[in-house]
């Protein structure tokens, strides 16, 4: 159980490669501008951007999809968790224990932007920019006091 719960925050391998997690069927959003580059001419795989500002949006449909959340907290990401879909409050109490720890183990800060069940993982030594509040508030996933 530890360490599922290792290589789920993305701190060690798997020995093996499950075929879920081989499948391309995660529900994530990617930075909105994932492939800008300095020019036309060059399309290769440079990214001039810093698409760690962006937020990358995470929706969990069971607690088996938290391991979605480890890798890009730890590869610096700013990571919305929307776990709304989830009906089971038992579950949706493993789930935010379970964001909780990676926050503290990541030293991440953890806020609550939608009453409803979305929470924010930003790094501690970054903010949300204003322009990324705006797209999540546009997604519905950003509702404070309302």
């Amino acid at each position: 159980m530890f360490e599922k719960f290792l290589i789920s925050i993305g701190l060690k391998q798997p020995d093996y490669l499950e075929e879920e997690i081989v499948t391309d069927n995660t529900r994530t959003v990617r930075p909105s501008s994932e492939n800008r580059f300095s020019n036309d001419d060059y399309t290769g795989d440079l990214k001039i951007h810093q698409p760690k500002d962006e937020v990358e949006i995470k929706v969990l449909k069971s607690f088996n999809d938290s391991h979605l959340i480890g890798p890009p907290i730890k590869e610096g990401y700013i990571v919305a968790v929307d776990i709304r879909d989830i009906s089971d409050q038992n579950v949706r109490q493993r789930i935010v224990d379970f964001i909780t720890g990676i926050a503290f183990i990541s030293d991440a800060k953890m806020r609550i932007i939608h009453k409803d069940g979305v929470y924010l993982i930003i790094p501690s030594n970054m903010s949300l920019p204003s322009d990324e509040r705006e797209r999540l508030q546009t997604l519905g996933l950003y509702k404070i006091n309302v």
